[in-house]
């Protein structure tokens, strides 16, 4: 029994001794963008300098941005990181935009804030206890909001009841303060409350931090498919439209869909 606690403290007195567990952020992803919110994932790396497993236990970490917090929260961790060995563990932070913008004066849609996470990694070390590792990452954080569409005008390149071919001209523009790839357009389209089109296609377009571009459209239809009274409103001067969809995009945060809607009125060209 003497030989037993002799020894127990002599371990504690190695272990105190001994450096310490210590824990850094190595990479941050963005998951699930959408307009309503995300999951910012940290890539945690966990060194272990003891001769035996470090159990995990939690986590408590809050965010913050120009010194307003807008996230806390606490999480169990699962498993251990293995003797004189390193692990890396994925710990997700879900935010919620809406809060953001409320917690954070200044900010607004579109924009892109620096943000502040703070962490404390509980983990169980040997002979020596509960022990809390301290970790600290900035960064920056996109708060998308939706393009603006206009459907400027449509340019019939034929149009007879059998057959109509056109071109139309969307002019688009890049509400936020970063740059978008766009890779899909999913779009419905209305014409005097009647529905023309509804389909996808693939299309390459890149829009600047705030910029605008016009983007042309192939349209075929089969007029004598939506009735003469369609077909005499196509072969007037314009009509009013209804506009809606989402585009797939590309940004530098990760892929996102960004739907779009927009009533007005447009002008049929030759």
């Amino acid at each position: 029994m003497l030989f037993t606690f002799t020894g127990c403290e002599s371990m504690k007195s190695i272990l105190a001794g001994m450096d310490k567990p210590s824990a850094s952020v190595t990479g941050v992803r963005f998951d699930s963008i959408s307009l309503d919110g995300m999951t910012l994932v940290f890539d945690v790396d966990v060194k272990n300098p003891y001769a035996a497993p470090l159990p995990l236990v939690n986590v408590a970490y809050g965010l913050s941005s120009k010194g307003s917090k807008f996230l806390e929260g606490a999480a169990d961790v699962q498993g251990s990181v293995p003797a004189k060995g390193s692990k890396t563990i994925q710990l997700p932070a879900k935010i919620t935009f809406a809060s953001l913008l409320q917690s954070v004066q200044g900010v607004k849609l579109g924009s892109v804030v620096p943000y502040t996470a703070e962490m404390g990694l509980s983990v169980d070390a040997p002979a020596v206890g509960r022990l809390t590792l301290p970790i600290k990452k900035e960064g920056d954080l996109p708060i998308p909001t939706v393009p603006s569409v206009e459907l400027s005008s449509v340019q019939w390149k034929s149009l007879t009841l059998q057959n109509a071919e056109a071109v139309l001209k969307l002019n688009v523009t890049n509400n936020n303060d970063f740059p978008v790839d766009l890779s899909k357009l999913a779009y419905n389209l209305s014409l005097s409350g009647t529905p023309i089109v509804n389909t996808s296609l693939a299309k390459s377009a890149s829009f600047a931090k705030g910029g605008s571009s016009t983007l042309e459209i192939p349209l075929a239809i089969k007029p004598s498919n939506l009735g003469l009274a369609a077909f005499s409103m196509l072969t007037g001067k314009g009509a009013g439209y209804s506009l809606d969809g989402n585009m797939s995009v590309g940004t530098p945060f990760g892929p996102m869909n960004l739907p779009f809607e927009r009533k007005g009125n447009t002008v049929f060209t030759k």
